[in-house]
């Protein structure tokens, strides 16, 4: 007899992730009683405690716990996909996907309209995070693919290759920049430059000005893409994206200019991300074939 169900494994997760067995019965629509059963037997049969009860904190994992969550969710992502297998008569399921959060709107949404009319009853759970919290994420079980840049981070995931992006200068429509067709590094960092500022992002960018010998004059950073978009438009600085958006508009209705980099910096790859640890699914290897065919169009 197996000593552990699909259900309290279920409510180990929303425990976990909610921080506590009230907020998890909520998330749920069950009673809070089902919820602690399920922890206390689940912590019986394995004979040690998944989380430390603290009276102002909720629950906190304990080392055990955080293992058996990751493993949790890799049951649980499983069991879905086993449920929900293309040869047989449910197609109904989720997959978990990730994706860079200053990337993803750029592209993302094409892709889960292709996945979709292709498997209209798997729905996708989408994360968006930066750089770091994806890698964690993937490590973690939460999400089983991610759409990201390779910034050479050593963690254990898999990388796989499926466009370049080159980095671009920024500049508002009246700028005087605005009228040439590229500009060097050393000019634009004799301008008020906008950084992003997004873990690793920030130090990438500033990375293409160390290729020259040069520090950019930063006067404002920001973690938000439209928020540098803006502020470009509104003439408080230039800056240098990756990721360029289709639309030449800030949020507000001012026009933006792209220029191309005169120096030969190196291009941003665009991959997909996946766990060493854990195999994906059905519907994974599905919506990864969708971001090979997205990009391939480009």
């Amino acid at each position: 007899m197996i000593p552990v169900t699909i259900r309290q494994l279920t409510y180990f997760v929303a425990v976990a992730e909610h921080g506590g067995t009230a907020q998890a019965a909520q998330a749920l629509n069950v009673s809070q009683p089902a919820i602690s059963l399920a922890i206390k037997q689940l912590e019986e049969t394995l004979g040690q405690s998944l989380f430390v009860r603290r009276h102002a904190q909720g629950l906190i994992l304990t080392a055990l716990g955080r293992q058996k969550l990751s493993e949790a969710r890799f049951l649980l992502t499983q069991t879905n996909a086993w449920a929900t297998s293309p040869e047989g008569g449910r197609h109904e399921g989720w997959v978990d996907i990730g994706c860079f959060v200053t990337l993803g709107p750029s592209h993302m949404p094409s892709i889960i309209r292709g996945f979709r009319q292709e498997l209209p009853g798997i729905h996708v759970r989408l994360r968006e995070a930066n750089i770091e919290q994806l890698h964690d994420l993937l490590e973690t079980g939460s999400v089983e693919a991610a759409l990201m840049y390779d910034l050479n981070l050593a963690r254990g995931v898999n990388l796989e290759a499926v466009g370049e992006l080159r980095p671009h200068v920024l500049v508002s429509a009246d700028h005087h920049l605005a009228t040439r067709a590229r500009v060097s590094l050393r000019e634009i960092a004799e301008q008020p430059f906008i950084l992003i500022n997004l873990p690793h992002s920030r130090e990438y960018f500033l990375s293409l000005f160390r290729l020259v010998g040069i520090t950019p004059s930063i006067v404002m950073e920001s973690q938000s893409l439209e928020m540098v978009r803006g502020m470009v438009a509104n003439g408080q600085g230039v800056s240098m994206l990756v990721t360029r958006p289709h639309s030449e508009m800030s949020y507000d209705g001012r026009r933006l200019v792209s220029l191309e980099i005169e120096e030969a910096v190196p291009a941003q790859k665009v991959v997909i991300a996946t766990s060493r640890q854990y195999p994906m699914t059905w519907m994974a290897h599905a919506f990864v074939r969708h971001v090979r065919e997205h990009f391939s169009l480009l």
